[in-house]
């Protein structure tokens, strides 16, 4: 019997799984560019730019003013997340138990489907990346005008695009104190591929998707303040060629009591395109909201 008990856990734990996944998912899934996946690279492309010319009537060469179209590429890293599960005999685990590792497991691989993301967006404004700019310095509260500066400065550079902004709950929890934000639409993009639990957490104001995520997410330049992100999705490029949320589940009889080693696990990367579409935000940590004056 001891031989089908992987077999039978996994079934068990996949039902769990599935479920898990439907509720909650990656709170900042398809909120970035898909590329084009070769072995173990991705390709993200970059839209430029090309200007129509007037025909003059001569037979001369094409005035091409270089390629419109580029791409910028970057290999996979790769990401596992791995649990024992103490349990001598498995037919003895109650549906709670089985809950509870499966959500444990589906956590893992979430959370990092977004930091991957989250860690691509400061690593492209730490280096500057062609045109990011930072909005705030961290000594003022979070304030309505200031999302709608970041907001207006893509516009004004011709950011034709989905554009979505994660904030930390209490930031959240201090903007619903402005009229247009808390008059503002909780479901987010009709026609986007989001989960349940992702609508739940998305606020849509003036074509900025607002996403709440865990204060886990953010920090800051110091221990007073805190970095968020704006992006447009085609400013940033974000890839998962593979994602294992049922787990492997193996029996390990060189330990004691031959517990199971429980494994998931994915593959990811996330990167920079187009500088002039992401905005960092660098305001205060605050531990409760308060009416703006």
């Amino acid at each position: 019997m001891s031989q089908n008990i992987a077999a039978w856990f996994t079934e068990k734990i996949k039902d769990q799984v599935t479920v898990s996944y439907q509720a909650h998912g990656g709170m900042l899934d398809n909120t970035m560019m898909s590329g084009d996946v070769v072995a173990n690279t991705v390709k993200f492309p970059i839209i430029g730019r090309t200007e129509v010319y007037k025909l003059t009537g001569a037979i001369e060469r094409v005035p091409a003013g270089g390629p419109g179209l580029s791409t910028v590429q970057m290999t996979f890293d790769d990401f596992e997340a791995s649990d024992f599960w103490r349990t001598q005999d498995a037919y003895k685990a109650g549906p709670n138990e089985q809950a509870a590792l499966a959500t444990i497991l589906v956590n893992a691989v979430r959370r990092k489907r977004d930091t991957i993301k989250l860690d691509a967006l400061a690593a492209f404004v730490a280096a500057g990346g062609n045109g990011t700019k930072t909005i705030g310095d961290g000594t003022t509260r979070i304030d309505i005008l200031d999302l709608e500066q970041a907001r207006a400065e893509m516009a004004g550079a011709a950011v034709d695009d989905e554009v979505y902004c994660g904030l930390p709950a209490m930031w959240f929890s201090q903007l619903k104190f402005y009229k247009e934000f808390a008059d503002s639409h909780w479901v987010g993009l009709d026609d986007a591929p989001f989960s349940k639990q992702q609508r739940m957490k998305t606020r849509t104001y003036s074509g900025v998707n607002y996403i709440e995520l865990p204060d886990e997410y953010f920090t800051g330049k110091d221990g007073t303040s805190l970095y968020a992100y704006m992006w447009a999705k085609n400013a940033m490029g974000a890839e998962t060629p593979w994602n294992q949320e049922t787990p492997d589940i193996t029996k390990q009889p060189l330990l004691q009591g031959s517990p199971y080693l429980v494994k998931t696990g994915l593959g990811g990367a996330a990167i920079g395109i187009q500088g002039l579409a992401v905005k960092r935000l660098d305001f205060l940590k605050i531990t409760k909201p308060a009416r703006p004056a």
